[in-house]
């Protein structure tokens, strides 16, 4: 074998094999970051081994999901959901990031008079951005009750 063929073959093995490496790393972290989100739940009809996803629905009617990161992502997110009310399954919800070092951040879809609104929130349920800042005060009493479940759920604190 030529020498240029030898370095070739060198430089590709050394990528596969960090290619591997960082697939083993991405596949242990997201399962031990996201493995202690799904107690109680159980696996979705839209789950998969590379992208799982677990629901559940309590007692209350409140639905409770967690979406594990895409592959080689590190952005997966859990939710929860006001319990549908006549067969309606469209309610407000507040989805939740996992950050990659710990921490979380906060989104919420809320419907105000008929619109709905998409809006990042802070821990406590303030509006990151502050032209939603009238709807996440409207919608305080809904957000802090999701807010609670999510807590109760999955210990965020």
């Amino acid at each position: 074998m030529k020498t240029g063929n030898r370095k070739v073959l060198k430089v590709i093995t050394l990528v596969l094999s960090v290619f591997i490496l960082f697939n083993i790393f991405w596949y242990a972290w997201r399962d031990m970051k996201y493995g202690s989100y799904i107690n109680e739940m159980e696996e979705n009809e839209l789950s998969s081994w590379i992208v799982p996803r677990y629901m559940h629905v309590d007692a209350e009617g409140y639905d409770y999901s967690v979406k594990y990161p895409d592959y080689l992502s590190f952005t997966g997110n859990m939710s929860v959901g006001l319990p549908s009310l006549d067969n309606n399954p469209f309610t407000d919800f507040l989805v939740i990031w996992p950050k990659v070092l710990g921490g979380y951040e906060y989104g919420a879809s809320l419907t105000v008079d008929g619109v709905n609104y998409q809006i990042m929130i802070n821990e406590d349920g303030s509006a990151v951005d502050f032209q939603y800042s009238e709807i996440a005060a409207i919608s305080k009493e809904t957000i802090d009750l999701l807010l609670q479940k999510a807590n109760e759920k999955w210990d965020l604190k």
